[in-house]
């Protein structure tokens, strides 16, 4: 997954953008290029396949309908589908009292342990899980979308609307309590 680094649209993005301003029936071009991400990201997040499915669809009916509204501020479309999508999960949160489920893969939680500076046995992956599941929604979603997701600082920064700097320091101190809870 990879964003666009210069934040603008493809000529034949934001052309696709617009006709689906004008005719909510041309949205299914855009729906179609983004909604296998979207689901990922948001099945990573959620205990059943079927919530993830249920909120990728709210995902994109909200986006729709606030289509018209939308204006390409410097973030690629892609970036504000992914803060709908995060909305969305953190509500999921909020109704499942708060529990942050993470599907964790192999590679990518030995790079998270690698740059946590953790042991990789597998004790201490299971302990890695616990506390991941421990975070709260803003600190899991900072390293979903780091390590489960490959986000660079800078596309962190986009989906949260805040500086490639801040996305990196607010990722490293999630390492550094990781780490001290480990």
């Amino acid at each position: 997954m990879q964003f666009q680094k210069e934040g603008m649209e493809t000529n034949g993005e934001a052309l696709q953008i617009e006709a689906a301003k004008r005719d909510p029936a041309r949205f299914g071009p855009l729906y179609e290029r983004y909604f296998g991400d979207i689901f990922r990201f948001l099945a990573r997040r959620t205990a059943r396949e079927a919530d993830a499915a249920d909120l990728a669809q709210q995902t994109f009916l909200k986006a729709m309908l606030a289509l018209p509204r939308y204006r390409d501020q410097g973030a690629p479309f892609r970036a504000w589908l992914y803060r709908i999508a995060l909305n969305e999960v953190r509500m999921y949160w909020r109704s499942s009292k708060g529990r942050v489920y993470m599907d964790l893969g192999l590679a990518e939680t030995l790079q998270l342990m690698q740059d946590a500076e953790l042991p990789n046995g597998e004790e201490d992956l299971r302990a890695l899980e616990t506390a991941l599941g421990r975070l709260r929604e803003a600190p899991a979603a900072l390293i979903e979308m780091r390590y489960f997701d490959g986000m660079s600082f800078a596309e962190i920064g986009q989906v949260l609307g805040i500086s490639e700097d801040a996305a990196k320091m607010r990722t490293h101190r999630v390492l550094g309590a990781l780490r001290s809870s480990l």
